[in-house]
């Protein structure tokens, strides 16, 4: 008998100016309102836990469990690394509406600029489902000066100087630090990232909340941390080779019949079923399901029909 088995996550939902309802609709998640745009499906920090569904830790949050149980969770080398905190968020995100032109500081510039607990925020998206037409903001079609820069924030220009990519379901993008991005209407996608939520906004499209408010927006950091360096193509990734950096490793693999998942003493690991349904080590799994798997140095055995991302 397994010591550990795979741990199926509860997400902690957000709600959001520009959320909707494709995760109700696509995943049949339980959501909270119609303007719900995130979830986030493996997480572990003070403002968003996730909760684990089964077995000996159910009923706890992802936060609860590492507390009691660092190393067989996390494993030898994440606690090298980052002691004992879970070093990535996963989440889904639903972009009912444009969401804002922003960008994230590097390890370096956060702790700079947000004080020793900063951190920096890498992150790529996998685009689970996309409306025709459907596009995203990548970094800037050409060099750019600070100046024009906070002239087109200004002005409301900024939209003539970001690099648009046309989206289709499948496609998937690495967002390093630095990187001026922003996700587009009618897109929904999976995104994996360094454990932070330090994010500059510098474009918000003028738009107000129910109270009449504008969203802050953080310019003099976006300068500090922005590369005002065009973009070379359109910074797609090819997921057959997977997304490769120094925070995280993302796989899209397909189950046709029965795999088996070694999972090391060294690292835990993260699945994200996109499509279909199974079994992992006779647990039923469905579309949406985010299923941690602890570094217990064990072997998992997969049946059935899906596609899932594998997040290492």
């Amino acid at each position: 008998m397994k010591t550990w088995e795979p741990m199926f996550m509860d997400p902690e939902f957000k709600e959001t100016i520009w959320g909707g309802t494709q995760l109700m609709t696509l995943f049949q998640k339980k959501i909270p309102s119609a303007h719900t745009g995130e979830s986030w499906e493996v997480a572990a920090r003070e403002n968003g836990n996730s909760r684990i569904r089964n077995g000996r830790m159910a009923g706890k949050t992802l936060f609860e469990a590492i507390e009691e149980n660092p190393i067989e969770i996390l494993g030898y080398s994440s606690m090298g690394k980052g002691g004992f905190q879970f070093p990535l968020l996963c989440k889904f995100i639903d972009a009912s509406d444009d969401l804002s032109i922003q960008v994230h500081p590097n390890n370096a510039q956060a702790a700079l600029m947000e004080g020793p607990q900063g951190s920096g925020k890498s992150e790529m998206w996998y685009v689970v489902d996309a409306e025709p037409d459907a596009r995203l903001i990548y970094g800037l079609k050409s060099s750019v000066t600070a100046e024009e820069f906070v002239r087109a924030v200004s002005e409301g220009t900024l939209e003539d100087y970001v690099n648009y990519v046309p989206v289709k379901k499948g496609d998937a993008f690495f967002i390093p630090a630095g990187t001026l991005h922003a996700i587009g209407q009618g897109i929904l996608i999976a995104e994996i990232q360094q454990n932070s939520d330090t994010t500059y906004r510098v474009y918000d499209y003028m738009r107000r909340d129910e109270g009449g408010r504008t969203r802050p927006l953080h310019i003099e950091k976006a300068l500090e941390v922005a590369n005002f360096f065009g973009v070379e193509g359109d910074g797609k990734v090819n997921m057959d080779e997977g997304v490769v950096c120094d925070y995280f490793q993302v796989y899209r693999r397909n189950l046709k019949g029965i795999q088996e998942i070694a999972v090391s003493s060294e690292h835990f690991q993260v699945i994200m079923i996109l499509e279909g349904s199974g079994k992992i080590d006779g647990i039923p799994f469905r579309k949406g399901d985010s299923i941690l798997l602890p570094a217990a140095g064990e072997t998992v055995g997969l049946e059935g029909r899906a596609v899932y991302l594998q997040i290492l």
